[in-house]
């Protein structure tokens, strides 16, 4: 019965945090002025609409907090850092118009500090396609992130609250040389995003993070869909697809700290290894996955066609 009344008010808190998400932009970002970048745009420039400057970086360099930084149609390639408090964004609001690739591929691509928002582009290439820095509150909405060397997106650890939170939704991270998302210890969200085909693991979370998933499919990755540790973890989601990934749809690991996994609702299909593995790596860790949960009645979770089965037995990975 606590476990049920847990769940429920979680589920309300979380429902109006993402309510809360459509309407953060206006108030976080709603500042001061407007930049416009078209790298088509000839002349001199200043960042207006009729005279833009013809780089995100040096719209970048000219951006004070609450600054908007809107991006003509077209192919920029240079690596950006977007400054505390600055949002940037397709100025046509269509994510395939605007593409970010990388000039040095051993940098990442875009790197977000914190209060930053990056909306209504594409993504490619670089060391990691995304960076959010250490202690960086970031929001990515509506965009593609996809051919970095390394990780998609690569997420710098931060405390678990809503002041360092991630927020990821409706994005795509595809075929990236690595893990689609790699977190370490913070407050992530992601929500109606595909995390697909990707070198490595769909998601890799570090141990005691704090997360919540919903609308999501982390498929066809050559990895598992989903690497979680349950040490310390808060994990809760809804609506999920672990599907025809290449290991397990998720891999459980645990050390020996008590945390909590729960995931209802989610669809375990087609995987190469288990649906769902459990991985102890050390004697404790054997003794610590009570709180792994699937969902019960019509929050129950489902099973089918995994290779090697549903659940596996607890392995020893020590």
């Amino acid at each position: 019965m606590q476990s049920r009344n847990f769940w429920l008010s979680r589920e309300v808190i979380l429902g109006l945090a993402f309510g809360l998400v459509l309407v953060v932009p206006v108030f976080v970002f709603g500042g001061s002025q407007t930049l416009y970048v078209d790298k088509d745009a000839s002349g001199s420039e200043n960042g207006t609409s009729s005279h833009p400057y013809r780089t995100i970086s040096k719209a970048l360099k000219n951006a004070d907090g609450g600054t908007e930084v809107r991006i003509k149609n077209g192919t920029y390639k240079e690596n950006i850092t977007i400054p505390k408090g600055v949002k940037v964004l397709s100025d046509s609001k269509k994510r395939d118009k605007v593409v970010i690739e990388n000039d040095n591929k051993n940098l990442p691509t875009v790197t977000m500090k914190h209060n930053t928002a990056l909306s209504y582009v594409t993504v490619k290439g670089g060391r990691h396609g995304v960076r959010i820095l250490e202690d960086a509150k970031a929001h990515i909405f509506d965009a593609v992130i996809k051919k970095s060397d390394r990780d998609g997106i690569h997420i710098d650890a931060a405390t678990r609250d809503k002041k360092h939170q991630v927020i990821i939704d409706k994005v795509r991270v595809t075929n990236n040389d690595r893990t689609g998302i790699f977190s370490e210890k913070r407050f992530i969200v992601i929500i109606n995003s595909d995390i697909v085909s990707n070198g490595s693991d769909g998601i890799n979370l570090a141990a005691g993070t704090k997360a919540w998933f919903e609308n999501d499919r982390f498929n066809d990755n050559k990895g598992s869909g989903a690497k979680l540790v349950l040490d310390g973890a808060s994990i809760f989601s809804k609506k999920n697809s672990f599907r025809d990934n290449k290991r397990e749809g998720v891999e459980v690991n645990a050390s020996g700290a008590a945390g909590t996994i729960e995931l209802k609702r989610a669809s375990f299909v087609g995987n190469d290894r288990y649906g769902v593995a459990r991985v102890a790596r050390t004697v404790a860790g054997t003794r610590m996955f009570g709180n792994l949960s699937f969902g019960t009645g019509i929050n129950a979770s489902r099973f089918e066609a995994n290779a090697f089965g549903s659940l596996s037995s607890i392995v020893k990975g020590f």
